[in-house]
């Protein structure tokens, strides 16, 4: 008995499907990572980085929003991309006196 290996090529309909399968499953991996990040982000919001707790309040600084911790003992300040080149907007050159001197430490 002799072993025959028949080799069936994938019709153009198999292919469609398989595409769309694949698209779908993409589509639902992007969803759920999605939907996960928002999840994250509802359980922790107003939670601070430094110490953990559910501690932040938002104060309005300068047209800016930003986020200080009012737990005992810690105090941290929370500023988003951007807001302290907000803050220090017509500082005349603070800003980037400050940036230089945070990063010389890291030298």
């Amino acid at each position: 008995m002799v072993n025959e290996r028949i080799i069936v090529k994938p019709s153009e309909e198999d292919l469609y499907f398989k595409e769309k399968d694949r698209l779908l499953i993409e589509k639902l991996r992007t969803d759920a990572a999605k939907e996960a990040e928002e999840s994250y982000s509802g359980a922790h919001k107003n939670h601070c980085f430094r110490c953990g707790t559910h501690s932040l309040v938002e104060i309005a600084y300068k047209n800016v929003s930003i986020d200080i911790c009012v737990n005992e003992g810690c105090g941290a300040v929370h500023l988003d991309p951007g807001e302290i080149e907000k803050i220090l907007e017509g500082e005349k050159g603070v800003f980037k006196n400050v940036k230089n001197s945070v990063f010389s430490i890291f030298k």
